[in-house]
C-alpha cells in the first residue's frame, strides 16, 4: 500500500483539495507582502526624489542594476521551486517563505530613512536597501505563485482559490495607502513631518505585515508535485517543458496583454504627484482610494458569478476597456489645462480614477485564474504530445518573472526619461536649513497629466485588445480538460496497474 501511494504521490498527491486553514494561511501571505509593496510602489519614488534628493539620472542607473538582478533572480528562484524534493523533506517553497519576511521588511523600512544630505550617499543607501527588498520580495513572491498553483488540480477550487486571495491582496494593498496618504496630506506643507510620517507609516504596516508572511510556512503544503526523473538529469527545464511552455498559448497571450497592463501601470505610479501637486489635495487620495477599493470588491465578489456567465478571459477583456473609457473621460477634462482648474475638479477626477479602478481586483483575480488554467492546458498538452504530464509551476512562475523584468526594463526607462524631461523640483533647505517644499511649474503640472492619461488610454485598452487572442476557453476549453480529466485518470489506473503486478511478484 505504502509503494502505491509512492507511485500516486509521483502525480498528484492523496489530497488534491485545499482547507480553510490553508486558505486563510495563502491569504494571510498575501496580506502581509503587500502592506510593505505598497509602501515601496506607491511612494519610494516620490520620497527617493523629494527627501533623498536622488537625481533622475541615478534613479535610472538603480532601475536597470534592479532589473538585470530581478533575470537572475527570476532564473534561479524558478529552478530552485522545480527541483524534485524526497518525501518527508522542507519543499523550497517552505524554506524560501520562512526565511524571505526578514529582509523585505527590513529593508521595506529602512528605505524610508534619510541617512544623509549628500544625495550621492543617499543614492547608494537607496541602491543597497532596494536591492535586498527587491531581491527578498522576487523569492517571496514566486514561492507564493508557486504554492498557490500547487494547491489544487481542481479549475473550480482554483476559481474560489484565487479569488479570496485576491481580497486579501487588495486589503493589504489599500490600508497602507490610505493612511500614509492621509496622515502625509495633513501636513502638505511641511516638510520634516511628511518625512517623519512616511517612515512611521512604513514601519507600523511593515510590523504587522511580516507576521502576517509567516502565515503560508505554517500552514501551505505542495499538493501538486514536481515530477521526479530518476533516469533523466535532476534539472527539470528540460527540452520539452520549454517546447510545452512556449506551445501554451493562453499563458503566452496573458503575458503579452502584461507587457501593455505595465504602460497603464505608469498611471498608478503618478497617482501620488497627480493628488499632491496636480489637483492639490493628498489627503483626498485616501477618499478616493476608498471609493476606488469599495468598487473594486464589488467587482472581486462579482467574480464567482461572472464565471458562470463568462470566461475570465472575457472579464479581462471588457474589464480594461471599462478602465480605458474612464480614462479618455479624464483626459477630456484636462483640455486647456490650469492648476487652478484641476484643483476645483479634483473631486471629480478623484472620483473619475476611483470609478476607473472598479475591475482591478476582478483583473487580478481573473489573471492568476487564466494563468492557474494555463498549466491544465499544458498537461494536456504534454501528455498529447510527450506521452507524459508536465507539472513546471515554478518555471511557469520564473518565465513571469523574467518577462516581467523586460516589460519592466522599457517601463521604467520610459517613466524615468520622460518624468526627468517634465523637470520635477526636490524640496531644499531655506537660510535657516530647514527643509521647504519645492513649487511645481504649470508645464510639470501639465506633463504629469498628460502622461498619467495617455499611459492609463493605451495600456488599458491595449491589453484589452490582446486578450481576445486567447483560445483556451468556451466549449474548446470544456472538450480539453474533459479529456484531460480522462487521462488523469487512465494514468492513475496504470500506476493502479503497476503496483499490483509489482505486489504480486
Amino acid at each position: 500500500m505504502g509503494k502505491l501511494r509512492a507511485i500516486k504521490d509521483k502525480f498528484f498527491a492523496p489530497n488534491p483539495s485545499f482547507t480553510v486553514k490553508e486558505q486563510l494561511g495563502y491569504c494571510g501571505g498575501i496580506f502581509g507582502n503587500c502592506m510593505g509593496q505598497d509602501i515601496i510602489g506607491s511612494f519610494s519614488d516620490k520620497f527617493s526624489r523629494e527627501f533623498l534628493k536622488v537625481k533622475a539620472e541615478h534613479i535610472t542607473i538603480y532601475s536597470n542594476i534592479a532589473l538585470a538582478l530581478g533575470f537572475i533572480v527570476a532564473a534561479v528562484s524558478g529552478y530552485i521551486l522545480d527541483t524534485p524534493v524526497a518525501p518527508g523533506k522542507k519543499t523550497p517553497t517552505k524554506i524560501i517563505t520562512g526565511t524571505m519576511p526578514i529582509p523585505f521588511a527590513l529593508t521595506s523600512v529602512l528605505l524610508f530613512f534619510v541617512p544623509s544630505q549628500n544625495p550621492i550617499l543617499n543614492f547608494v543607501w537607496m541602491l543597497v536597501i532596494m536591492l535586498v527588498f527587491n531581491t527578498s520580495d522576487a523569492f517571496f513572491d514566486a514561492s507564493l505563485n508557486t504554492l498557490s498553483l500547487r494547491m489544487t488540480s481542481n479549475a473550480n477550487d482554483r476559481k474560489n482559490f484565487y479569488t479570496v486571495g485576491t481580497l486579501a491582496s487588495a486589503l493589504g494593498s489599500m490600508l497602507p495607502e490610505w493612511l500614509t496618504s492621509y496622515l502625509v496630506g495633513t501636513v502638505r506643507d511641511n516638510a520634516p513631518q511628511q518625512q517623519k510620517y512616511y517612515f512611521f507609516c512604513a514601519l507600523a504596516f511593515t510590523v504587522v505585515g511580516v507576521v502576517l508572511m509567516y502565515a503560508p510556512y505554517f500552514t501551505l503544503n505542495e499538493k501538486i508535485r514536481v515530477e521526479h526523473r530518476p533516469e533523466k538529469s535532476k534539472l527539470s527545464w528540460d527540452k520539452e517543458t520549454i517546447l510545452c511552455v512556449l506551445h501554451n498559448r493562453t499563458f503566452i497571450v496573458t503575458e503579452a496583454a502584461t507587457f501593455f497592463e505595465q504602460i497603464r501601470q505608469l498611471s498608478y505610479r503618478l497617482f501620488v504627484y497627480i493628488y499632491e501637486n496636480v489637483l492639490g489635495d493628498l489627503k483626498i487620495k485616501a477618499l478616493m482610494d476608498m471609493v476606488s477599493g469599495a468598487l473594486s470588491y464589488v467587482g472581486l465578489f462579482a467574480v464567482p458569478f461572472l464565471g458562470k456567465h463568462f470566461s475570465a478571459r472575457t472579464v479581462l477583456s471588457g474589464g480594461f476597456a471599462y478602465t480605458g473609457i474612464f480614462y479618455a473621460i479624464m483626459g477630456l477634462l484636462g483640455l486647456g489645462f490650469s492648476s487652478e482648474k484641476m484643483h476645483k475638479r479634483r473631486v471629480i477626477i478623484g472620483l473619475l480614477i476611483g470609478l476607473a479602478g472598479m475591475p482591478n481586483n476582478a483583473i487580478a483575480a481573473s489573471k492568476k485564474i487564466v494563468v492557474g488554467d494555463s498549466t491544465d492546458y499544458m498537461e494536456w498538452y504534454a501528455e498529447k504530445k510527450y506521452g507524459r504530464p508536465i507539472h513546471a509551476e515554478g518555471f511557469i512562475t520564473a518565465t513571469q518573472s523574467l518577462l516581467g523584468n523586460v516589460f519592466n526594463i522599457i517601463r521604467t526607462n520610459i517613466y524615468n526619461i520622460v518624468f526627468a524631461k517634465l523637470g520635477y523640483l526636490p524640496n531644499y533647505r531655506d537660510a535657516n536649513g530647514k527643509e521647504v517644499k519645492a513649487v511645481q511649474s504649470e508645464k510639470t503640472l501639465k506633463g504629469i497629466f498628460l502622461m498619467f492619461v495617455l499611459c492609463g488610454v493605451l495600456g488599458n485598452f491595449l491589453a484589452s485588445a490582446t486578450y481576445l487572442f486567447d483560445r483556451y476557453t468556451g466549449e474548446r476549453k470544456e472538450k480539453i480538460y474533459a479529456e484531460l480529466l480522462e487521462m488523469r485518470e487512465k494514468r492513475m489506473l496504470d500506476t493502479e496497474k503497476v503496483a499490483s503486478d509489482s505486489a504480486a511478484n
